[in-house]
This record gives structure tokens, C-alpha cells and sequence, in this order.
């Protein structure tokens, strides 16, 4: 009897070794599959924006105009949700997924555009990466996405939040908070970041992968930005030269941790 009860308590005891193994690759896969669909949504949302000849995706429930202008207009008449999706007059979702409206992501270009603009004039770094950028519900957009970040060679493709909270660090990567918007442009220096060895998560485990010439996109609401890797680098944990913006240069700078969080490794990239 004895024998038995040591036998079942080893049987389990490998169990759960092996469930411990498993798990972090298994839901690793489980946040890419998560991630895949977000991105989806956005490509969905982006390719069928209301007020802009009447929706452009033709595959889904989506692919026609509402006919409002902006988000304040359709939820004052009682078409859309909190959460940016069309509903019916009982409030049940009839779309697939959120809808966008032109005339917001117009504003959101600008306050965008005005948003790198002040920072030539002015760059700090003494300040709360934390913090976003600009307020995505401001424009209707409601699941806190400004696009995405994408990078073949090492099989990323992340949802971009903006402000390195810790909420938007767990799910994916974020811009931060005084470095330039994705918008592109002289004079600008986009810096996301992501996190390496998090457990359950794959964000920037990669980034070391990344060989000079790779190319890394950023895609928005409004285009996809190519740029080509130009130097790889470590440097110390609370070091900030590269988040600036260098003059003339239209930079991409992505950073993780290294070195259990004592280091920081940084990916700089130019304008392909």
C-alpha cells in the first residue's frame, strides 16, 4: 500500500513538472493567437473606416457606412456602443468588429502631427514614459491600439499601445510617452518598448535576433512604415541618449530589458 501511495505521489509530482515546462510556451502561443486576432481587427476596422467612401471591406458585416461622421454623432443617435461597435436599436452588436470614423482619425492625425511638433521644440526624457501620448477614446478609439509592429525576419507582430504602463506592457509593446509618434518624417524618433521574459508572454524575447538590414514596420490608422535595422546595442538602465530625436533623421528605436532588468538593449532603425 505504501509502495502505491509513493508511486502516485511521483506520477504526480511529474505531472506537474511537466505542466510547469509546458506551460509558458503553450500560452505564449495562446497571446500570439491573441494578438493575431487583435491585429486582424485593426486591418478589419482601418480597411472599412466610416465616412470614407462607404467602407472599403467587402468580407464582413462591416463592409458598408454607417453613415455618421464621427463617433459623438453615431453615439448620440444611439448606433455604436462604448466599445465602437454598431448596434441596432435594441443595443445589440451588429458588427463584427469596432468601427472608426474619418473625421476622428483626421483629429487624430493632427493632434498626432502637432504632437512631434512640439517635441522639436522641446524633448524631455525627465518624464513619465508611462503616460500616453494622446487619449485614444478622444477619437473613438476604444481598445487603447495605435497599430501595430511587425518584423518578419524574427516572426513579431504586436499590437503598439501608447504609454509604457504596465496594462499596455503586459499585452504588448508601447510607445513611449516624449518620443515621436509613428508618423514618419525628418526629425523624428518613434521608441517602443517591450518586454523580454515575461512570463507566458513572447513581446521582445527576439529583438536580439534582428540582424542590420532586417526591416521592422510600424502600421497605423494612416500608413505602414518600413525601416531597416542600423545598429544593435546594449547600454545601462537608465541611459536615454538614443530616445532622442536626431536632427534630420527619421529614426525607429525599439528597447527591452537584458541582463534580469540590469541592462536595457536597444534596435535602432532608419527609414527604409
Amino acid at each position: 500500500m505504501r509502495n502505491k501511495v509513493l508511486l502516485a505521489i511521483a506520477l504526480l509530482l511529474i505531472l506537474i513538472s511537466a505542466s510547469l515546462f509546458t506551460y509558458p510556451e503553450v500560452s505564449k502561443q495562446v497571446v500570439q493567437g491573441q494578438n493575431d486576432v487583435v491585429i486582424s481587427r485593426f486591418d478589419k476596422t482601418a480597411g472599412n473606416v466610416q465616412g470614407d467612401d462607404g467602407g472599403k471591406d467587402d468580407e464582413s458585416d462591416n463592409g458598408h457606412d454607417s453613415g455618421y461622421s464621427t463617433y459623438e454623432e453615431a453615439a448620440a443617435d444611439g448606433a455604436v456602443n462604448d466599445e465602437g461597435y454598431l448596434i441596432n436599436d435594441d443595443g445589440e452588436i451588429v458588427s463584427e468588429y469596432p468601427v472608426v470614423f474619418q473625421m476622428d482619425l483626421d483629429r487624430l492625425y493632427r493632434d498626432s502631427t502637432a504632437y512631434n511638433a512640439a517635441l522639436n521644440e522641446r524633448q524631455d526624457m525627465n518624464v513619465d514614459f508611462s503616460v500616453a501620448a494622446l487619449d485614444l477614446a478622444d477619437y473613438g478609439v476604444f481598445d487603447g491600439i495605435y497599430g501595430y509592429v511587425s518584423a518578419p525576419s524574427i516572426g513579431l507582430n504586436i499590437p503598439l499601445y501608447l504609454g509604457a504602463s504596465e496594462s499596455n506592457m503586459a499585452w504588448g509593446s508601447a510607445h513611449l510617452y516624449h518620443t515621436s509618434l509613428p508618423l514618419g518624417g525628418e526629425s523624428t524618433n518613434t521608441v517602443i518598448a517591450g518586454h523580454t521574459g515575461y512570463f507566458g508572454r513572447t513581446v521582445f524575447d527576439y529583438l536580439p535576433q534582428l540582424s542590420e538590414g532586417d526591416i521592422v514596420s510600424v502600421t497605423t490608422y494612416f500608413d505602414t512604415l518600413d525601416y531597416r535595422v542600423a545598429a544593435k546595442k546594449e547600454i545601462t538602465a537608465t541611459e536615454t541618449n538614443d530616445l532622442y530625436i536626431s536632427k534630420g533623421k527619421d529614426l525607429l528605436t525599439l528597447i527591452t530589458c537584458a541582463r534580469m532588468g540590469k541592462s536595457r538593449y536597444e534596435v535602432i532603425c532608419e527609414r527604409a
